[in-house]
């Protein structure tokens, strides 16, 4: 994505940037170092390597390499090595921006960073191309709503660490579901459901209400709550409305009576114990 970008292009996505004058290095040059490892780190995280992004994708993948780059090399750009040592590159008459100022732009270059990555996130989850990568595979792992649930759980950390936070927990949540209640089968069929246009409007009622039991659970497992009180019982509290939901579609009744049916089936009280009270 950075092979191609142009240095008018860098500019267009960065507000108040003094052009070059003759003889010095353009800012794609100076922002390069940066550039690389920014594109390296969204391709790691959540494009995945060897997928080519669609154009309407690669928008806003710039757009988040840019700013990410341009917020972790600010601090440095008017830094320079001499052979006497460190220097600071001289302003040219123009005042130099305080500390605050220069901490609100790279405030303000981080926020969008984060809401570009919302974006992005739904619209690879809305491909399927990419649900069928390994990347694919790590996004739709959980019930969790690409990035916009971690938006209002990360406090002091960054969006990405919020949502693998998150996502830790409810993956705890999903093997206790899968391996009690639910069965493998179910929960296959009903994993991404949400993205999948194929997906019948059963499936996408049950995706909802097993997230919807994943945030209460999340909520309760997160690092404030921790002196709670145990409930051995606290996963049935949460599914039991789903296990009801199962019952009114057939096709999904039968998908998790094949696996999980004499498992949670009830057998009706038959005293064995002959005399009086014997029936």
């Amino acid at each position: 994505m950075i092979q191609t970008m142009t240095n008018a292009e860098l500019r267009s996505l960065i507000p108040n940037v003094i052009h070059e004058v003759e003889g010095e290095d353009l800012l794609i040059d100076k922002l390069r170092p940066w550039l690389e490892s920014a594109a390296a780190w969204l391709t790691g995280n959540f494009i995945g390597e060897g997928y080519e992004p669609s154009p309407s994708v690669g928008i806003f993948a710039k757009k988040i390499i840019v700013c990410k780059a341009f917020a972790e090399a600010v601090p440095s750009l008017d830094i320079t090595l001499s052979p006497a040592g460190f220097a600071v590159i001289s302003t040219d008459g123009r005042a130099p921006a305080s500390k605050e100022r220069v901490e609100r732009l790279v405030a303000s270059l981080k926020s969008s960073v984060d809401a570009n990555l919302q974006t992005l996130i739904m619209m690879l989850l809305d491909t399927p191309g990419w649900r069928d990568t390994a990347m694919g595979d790590y996004w739709l792992a959980t019930f969790l709503f690409g990035l916009d649930d971690a938006q209002s759980c990360k406090r002091d950390t960054d969006l990405l660490s919020a949502y693998r936070a998150m996502r830790d927990i409810a993956l705890r949540f999903q093997t206790e579901l899968e391996h009690e209640y639910l069965g493998r089968k179910l929960m296959l069929k009903l994993r991404g459901a949400i993205y999948n246009p194929e997906a019948s409007v059963d499936e996408k009622n049950l995706w909802q209400m097993i997230r919807r039991a994943e945030l209460r659970y999340i909520a309760c497992h997160s690092r404030d709550q921790k002196t709670r009180c145990p409930d051995p019982h606290e996963i049935w509290h949460l599914v039991e409305p789903v296990i009801r939901e199962i019952g009114y579609s057939s096709e999904i009744r039968e998908i998790w009576e094949s696996e999980m049916g004499d498992k949670l089936r009830v057998e009706p009280f038959k005293n064995t114990v002959k005399g009086g009270f014997f029936f």
